[in-house]
């Protein structure tokens, strides 16, 4: 259809994928009248109304007559790169310090993951992604790159264990396309936990032997929070943290991506960086790749927000109100017998609303009926959940507390 129109044919593919998929969900949220509660997108409301005012403050004492101009680094502003580095290094615990000359910066995760992408794979090869995954991977990974993720299908219960590895190489060694990478999402989306520490150097490892890349896909990394009804979860650990080289492995090919859209639920401003330390024809990929992209006000905000003495403050009151509202939705699950996976990262919870679904067609019913009774949920069938796991949908929960509640309400008049 799209190459009638006078479209490339690179062009016209990536129309007709998306097309019929994106059509009606961009024409309800184009609706101003609009009245159903959206708990399918995973944003953060929590602390908006706090990063608003700390916005304002920082363009209103920050911007200056350079910020109209080009930025002045190359793979970014240079002060962004700057509290960007310090942000990790306090953060995510690295084994080498992060330096300025480490992170190349982009317009957002998901362009920081494409130019990854676009730097280390040729047209049509595949990326190994454990399922389930964020569905937005499916078109992400091709629309601009030509890349397949390349689906690895675990049990939910080995998700976060070694028996993650032979199901790699064994999708790995059958594919029918070349494979040269493996994204690995931590903590992980759809189910909102983490990956241990001998786990993460397992992938490393594996990646390693078979000369392919890790991307360590991190953007709910400081999202983190703690409840009595999942005491004991496992503790967010990023690759960076890994000794690559005292692993016998090769830090060139170990690459983190991390952004502001999840963590700071700040998805609008569009900053995403991806961190890579120990290969510089790959720093300068990137930073070819979306140079000159950001916002200088994206900049100000940011490299302001994550170099302020507010910052732990403000990351106690995002764990504590996340706590509250994923506690208020499992308070409506356990009451009703919903099973759900608990969840110690991230807005959103996994939960089988239709236990008794035994069709994708009865799980997408379901959805319907909940979207029905004016709430949106995100179906499980699109994170590529195993066959046998019908029946679920991610649910967030990090909005504003009346229409929390009032979702719940709407979906309560459902069951």
């Amino acid at each position: 259809m799209a190459s009638e129109m006078g479209l490339s044919a690179r062009g016209a593919g990536n129309v007709d994928a998306v097309l019929h998929r994106i059509s009606a969900a961009v024409e309800e949220r184009a609706k101003k009248d609009n009245p159903n509660i959206d708990l399918g997108t995973s944003e953060n409301w929590v602390i908006r109304d706090e990063l608003v005012e700390f916005c304002k403050e920082a363009v209103r004492e920050g911007l200056l007559a350079k910020h109209l101009s080009y930025p002045d680094g190359f793979a970014g502003d240079s002060a962004l790169l700057e509290a960007l580095a310090g942000f990790f290094n306090q953060y995510f615990k690295p084994a080498v310090p992060v330096t300025s000359s480490h992170i190349a910066t982009a317009p957002g995760g998901a362009a920081s993951l494409d130019a990854l992408l676009y730097n280390i794979c040729e047209p049509g090869d595949g990326v190994l992604v454990p399922a389930p995954f964020w569905n937005g991977f499916d078109w992400l990974f091709g629309v601009r790159s030509g890349v397949q993720p390349v689906a690895v299908t675990v049990p939910f219960e080995d998700t976060f264990t070694t028996n993650l590895i032979p199901c790699l190489a064994d999708v790995s060694e059958n594919s029918s396309r070349p494979i040269k990478g493996l994204v690995l999402t931590n903590p992980q989306n759809p189910f909102g936990q983490c990956y241990p520490r001998h786990v993460i150097e397992e992938c490393i490892k594996f990646c390693d032997e078979r000369k392919i890349h890790f991307i360590s896909d991190e953007v709910y990394a400081v999202s983190q929070f703690s409840t009595d009804s999942f005491p004991n979860p496992i503790p967010f650990i990023s690759a960076l943290s890994v000794d690559i080289k005292a692993l016998g492995c090769d830090p060139s090919r170990v690459h983190v991506v991390w952004s502001i859209s999840k963590d700071f639920g700040s998805s609008g401003f569009r900053m995403g960086c991806c961190v890579t330390q120990a290969n510089k024809a790959m720093q300068v990929g990137l930073a070819l790749a979306a140079n000159t992209q950001m916002s200088s006000l994206t900049a100000i905000f940011t490299a302001a927000l994550l170099s302020s003495p507010k910052l732990p403050s403000l990351l106690e009151t995002n764990a504590s109100r996340l706590a509250e509202a994923y506690d208020t939705v499992v308070s409506f699950f356990t009451k009703r017998g919903i099973e759900y996976i608990p969840v110690s990262h991230g807005p959103f919870v996994f939960a089988r609303i239709a236990p008794s679904a035994v069709s994708w067609e009865d799980e997408s019913m379901a959805i319907a009926c909940c979207k029905a009774s004016g709430v949106v949920l995100s179906s499980g069938k699109a994170y590529h959940v195993p066959e046998s796991e019908k029946g679920w949908a991610r649910l967030t929960f990090a909005i504003k507390r009346d229409q929390l509640d009032e979702a719940l309400r709407r979906l309560d008049r459902r069951q």
